[in-house]
Parts: C-alpha cells; structure tokens; sequence
C-alpha cells in the first residue's frame, strides 16, 4: 500500500480560505471531477463540476440531530492527503483496482455554547466525490448520539433524466427528474441514475452502510431537481462515522459499472483467510420443481432429485446447488427447527398460490430427506451445498450454534429470507449475520428486500450476492427484455445481484412448473448472456439439468465462466435499450450482449485482444426467425478464427442475446 500525504502548509493555506468564507476546491487527482467546499453564514455547501460541467449547484451538507440542527459553524482545521493504493480482490469484476484520490478532512465547531463538533470528510476520485461525516469523540458529544435525518443537498444543474431502484419491480424511469421531484414521501430510492443532455451519466449512491439506517432521496422543497438524503432515526456512538454519501460520474452508463468506487470507500477485508471464497454457477432446485423428463423422472423438493442436481453439477464443474425454502420445514412456521431435515413431503395446492402444505410421507418412504447425507455426498463429488434460512428460523432458534452445525456438516452457505425490521436494525442484523457467517466459512445470500450492496464485498467477500432486484421469475411475474436492460446498469450499480438468469425451458414452464407462475420473455441464448452480463458472486441457474443437456453446445459457454475475472470492460450501453459486456479471465475472453425488445446488431471491436495472436471465437446467436415471444429457443453455433482489431457483429432478436467465447488458438 502506498500513501502519500500533503504537507501541513497546504493544509494551513486550505484552513484560512475556509474562515474568510472563500470556496476551495478539492480536485480528484487527474482534475477531471472538482468538489468545491464552503461556508454560507455558519453552513457548509458543496458543489461538483465533472469535464468542465456542472453537475450539482451548492447545496448543504449537514446531519439533523434529535435535539435540532447544529449552529452555526465555524472551520477549525482542514487537513488533506492523498491515497494512492493497489487493492487485490478476493474475486470481483477485476483482479485488482486503483483505490486513487484527493481526501479533505474539514473540521467544524459551533459557534453557540454547546461548542459541539462536526467533521466532513471529502474523498475526489477520477469518476466520482464521496462525503461521510464523523463525530469526534470528547468534542461536545454524549456518548451515544441520537441522528434524526440527513442535511446533505444534491442539487442537479439541470432537469435531466433519471431512473431509480424500485425493489423488486423494474426500475422508475426514465423520467425527468422533476417527475421524481412530485413524489410526496420519499423521491427516489437508490441508487438514481442520471443521464444529461450531454451524455455524461451520474448516479447517487451510497457506500459502506455499516452503521445507521440506508438513506433514500426527498424532494427539495422550491427547486425542482434537487433533493435531500434521508435516513430513519438512528443512533451513533461517540467518535463514530455515518455511510459515504456519493455521485458517481462517467462519460457513459458504462462507465458506471466499472467503477470500484463503493469497493474503495469500504474497509480492507476483515477476513484473514480468503481462501474458501469459491464465486461460482449455482444449481436450484426451486424454478425446476415439477419438470419432467424424457425418463419419467419429476423433481421435486426432494433427496433423488437433489443427487440429480448434484450429479449433473459435477459433470460440468458447476459449483453449488441451492436448497431453496422447505428443505427443514415450512419456512415461515415458527416451530420449523432449522437444525433438522423435515420428516415430510411438501406440495402446493393451488398452482395459482405459491402456499405450500406438509404431506405426510408413504408409509415405506426409502429416501427420507437427509441434509447431512446430502451434503456428503455433494462433497464427495466436489459440490457445494448451500442451505435455505428463514428469518423466523434465527429469531426462535440458537443462530450461531445453527452455523456451527452447518459448518459441520460441511455446507458451503446460506440463503437468507424475509428479514423483518428496517432502518438501523436491519443493517447491523446483516451486518451480524455476515460477519457470524465468515467466522463459520460460509457464504451468504440474502433476499427479499434486503439492505443495498454498498461494496461491503470488499471487507466481507463471503457475502457474495443479494436479491437487490426483480428476481426473474419471482413475485409472481417475470420482467421484460426492457426491464433486464434497467436493471443492470441501475440496480447492478450497488453491486453483486442474484438474479436468477440461465432459464432454457421457455416454451410454456408456467404450464407444468408450481414455481414458475409466468413464462419468461426471452431467447434461450439472451439468457445465456444474462448470466455472464448479471455480476454476482453466486449465479443461480434456474432450470433442471435435462434442460441444459438438450441444448449441451448452448451451456457450454455457462460451464465456461469463471465467475471471477482479471478484467471487465462495457463495450455497448444504453439504459433500457441493450448492453455488451466483456470480462477476461487469464488469455480468454467472454463476450455477452442483451437487447430489449428491438432487435438490433451490435459490432464488436476485438482491439482488447493481444497482436500477432491467433484465437477461435465460438459465437452463441439467436436463429434469424428467433423472437422472445414466439421462438425462444431457436438458437445457432459457429466457431471463426480472429486476431486483434478485427470485428464481430452481435446480431440479437428481438428480445435476444448474443454471447462470444475466446480463447487462443492452439
């Protein structure tokens, strides 16, 4: 690590600025973004221009307090460094990033009795500003602080168009951001994207959420693109820090995605033995219940269809199976004992309702379920099992000894459902939950509205991914080409999503298939792209393991993936429309592109490639007469030799994909 730190002149020169009220500017380190700090009769503002744009016009920083806001202020010192350091990944979009920036302490007291003070923290990178506030110990401060709300402003220079994260619906927008601005409650969840006239993007966002409630966006009363942060009432302790509140900015919607700037602003890795952090393809046993195979075989939530999955993963080197909801009991029954293997069956009887109802077992069951035996025999054949857990479970039932059983037993994870609470508690229970989860080598998903990616993977990368979007499939519905096209370069912002992506069987599974309650409109080789496009550090494949054989030449790009890469780059973006992304592992390339419902033709420029190399490209196209709506898995194969600088087009469907794989020619 390499840090260098500004002489102690500047930071006097950069103090007395600050007490005769002139603005300083905090520019990142290449000057491409600038952050202008001042002081406005006792208020601190900030500003931020980005390639000679304005992107946000002052507007206050600040916390409210539950005993009202802090007088007015004074500057007491202003110290800066620079940071300058090479973060190794434990596995990620890249091996390694820059963690590359300009850092101005600014420290403030109140002039009123009470003396309280506040420090604000400023960090300018090359694609983006961050602020966090502390509350130095022994300055004013009781021991435990109460915070009611965020003062910070982002005041947009202009009314451009912006989409926000909506749970798990497609994302808001695109819209104005004056239509945001209408909204009486809360304006905008995070992260808001924003596109300008000019084509540079920008969103909000949020970074280490480690200590009080996840903030959201309210309008600004008298100013119609502006908006303040806002988060339930929470405590801080005494000397403590909130999240970094953050714009990232880039020339395209691309730009964003490869940004490490959340990663950046969140502690090193608290893990000292990274080693048993495998990302990887996941199979799942939920999506396929009910599929029937050309031998008469039906899956089930069940032992023998389990060992199927099991059997099929160690042949194509998938890494994982996840046991969904059931496999210990009904999920939200407070008596389900998440230490045992439930002793019946489980059926849904309506295929409209996703309700499911015990069913006692024949009375000469010969295969009884067994989680422990299960486990064995996936480790044997070199497959993880990762376990479904209800909130209910923790809440009635001993949470850490419920690890230490798993860990035990040899399970690879867990997956998280339904947590109650919000605000503050819901974030230092995961926080809990994660950390319990790294001391017993386990990994963790969590879904159904968890807390948002904030690049937390960094300190704890066993949190591999989260259902921080419309899960294809779930609630009921699917989404549409569109909304895939949304979601990633607006939800995937935050960081790892489980998506669910990988689904073959596309001609009618709602038919025959209690978990799937509505077909999904795609291609066949859209979702093979979805999976690679969608970062996660668990990809969970939806579909039976006779799906995939049947289109074998189709999967062979999944059973490619490494899920870990040295390289990530976006070759085409446009929010809602299509994307191309193309990571690298070692000499190999893997190229996916996705389109909504327009068909379209994407060219791609092999100038990442090495010169004076020669490699085998193996295309995965839609058929010229595939449609995601009425021929969804006509697909083709052709292999071509390529070399640098030459070009591929992505030719997709209408609601297609389009997906390379590379690697040198021998």
């Amino acid at each position: 690590m390499r840090i260098r730190f500004y002489c102690f002149l500047v930071a006097v020169s950069l103090s007395t600025s600050l007490v005769v009220g002139q603005p300083v500017e905090v520019p990142s380190p290449n000057s491409r973004i600038a952050a202008t700090l001042s002081l406005v009769e006792g208020v601190p503002h900030w500003q931020v221009v980005a390639l000679g744009q304005p992107l946000l016009e002052p507007g206050k920083l600040g916390l409210h307090f539950a005993d009202g806001n802090l007088g007015p202020l004074h500057t007491l010192a202003v110290t800066t460094r620079s940071i300058d350091e090479t973060i190794e990944t434990t596995w990620g979009k890249f091996s390694q990033y820059a963690n590359r920036c300009n850092e101005l302490t600014w420290t403030l007291r109140e002039t009123t009795a009470t003396a309280r003070t506040l420090q604000i923290i400023l960090r300018a990178y090359d694609d983006g500003i961050a602020v966090r506030y502390r509350l130095p110990e022994h300055s004013g401060w009781d021991s435990t602080i109460r915070l009611a709300d965020d003062l910070t402003e982002y005041c947009f220079s202009e009314d451009a168009t912006g989409w926000c994260y909506a749970g798990e619906h497609d994302p808001i927008g695109p819209q104005p951001l004056s239509r945001f601005h209408q909204s009486e409650k809360i304006a905008a969840r995070l992260p808001l994207v924003v596109q300008f006239p000019s084509g540079l993007h920008a969103a909000v966002m949020e970074a280490a959420i480690e200590h009080i409630a996840p903030m959201d966006l309210v309008a600004l009363e008298g100013r119609d693109s502006s908006f303040r942060t806002h988060f339930a009432a929470s405590t801080l302790a005494s000397g403590g820090v909130t999240s970094w509140r953050t714009l990232l900015v880039g020339k395209s919607a691309g730009d964003l995605l490869t940004s490490p700037l959340l990663e950046c602003l969140n502690p090193a890795c608290a893990i000292e033995d990274t080693d048993w952090i495998q990302p990887g393809l996941a199979m799942w046993d939920w999506r396929a219940w009910g599929a029937t195979t050309d031998d008469g075989f039906t899956y089930g939530l069940d032992m023998p269809s389990w060992r199927r999955f099991v059997d099929f993963a160690a042949t194509h080197g998938i890494g994982y199976l996840v046991l969904d909801a059931g496999w210990y009991g009904l999920e939200f029954e407070a008596t389900s004992d998440p230490r045992t293997s439930r002793p019946y069956l489980l059926v849904q009887p309506d295929p409209k309702s996703p309700r499911l109802v015990p069913q006692d077992p024949p009375a000469n069951w010969q295969d009884p379920t067994d989680i422990p035996e299960l486990i064995r025999y996936a480790r044997d054949k070199e497959v993880g099992i990762i376990l479904y857990f209800n909130d209910i479970a923790r809440v009635n039932f001993p949470f850490d000894e419920t690890l230490a059983l798993y860990q035990k037993w040899g399970a690879a994870g867990i997956k998280y459902g339904f947590m109650k609470g919000n605000g503050q508690k819901k974030v230092l229970d995961t926080r809990m939950i994660v950390k319990k989860c790294a001391e017993h080598q386990l990994l963790c998903d969590f879904h159904d509205d968890p807390i948002p990616p904030s690049g937390d993977q960094r300190t704890y990368p066993n949190y591999v991914t989260r259902e921080f979007c419309h899960s294809q499939s779930d609630a009921l519905r699917s989404f549409s080409p569109s909304d895939f096209c949304e979601q990633v370069f607006v939800n995937m912002l935050a960081g790892p999503l489980d998506m669910c992506n990988g689904l073959y069987t596309l001609e009618n599974p709602a038919r025959d298939r209690p978990k799937v309650f509505m077909n999904v409109d795609s291609t066949v080789v859209a979702e093979t792209a979805r999976v690679m496009i969608v970062f996660s550090g668990l990809s969970i494949l939806p579909d039976c393991p006779e799906a995939y054989e049947a289109k074998a030449d189709l999967f062979e790009f999944l059973g490619k993936l490494p899920m870990t890469w040295q390289e990530t780059r976006i070759l085409h973006g446009k929010i809602g429309h299509f994307i191309t992304t193309a990571r690298r592992s070692g000499s190999e390339w893997f190229i996916a592109s996705a389109t909504n419902e327009q068909s379209r033709s994407l060219p791609i420029k092999l100038d990442f490639l090495e010169p004076n190399q020669t490699y085998t490209a193996t295309l995965y196209e839609d058929a010229p007469d595939a449609d995601y709506l009425h021929n969804r898995e006509a697909y083709r194969i052709r292999r071509i030799e390529v070399k640098q600088g030459d070009k591929i087009d992505a030719t997709m469907a209408p609601g297609g994909g389009h997906c390379v794989w590379i690697r040198r020619t021998q």
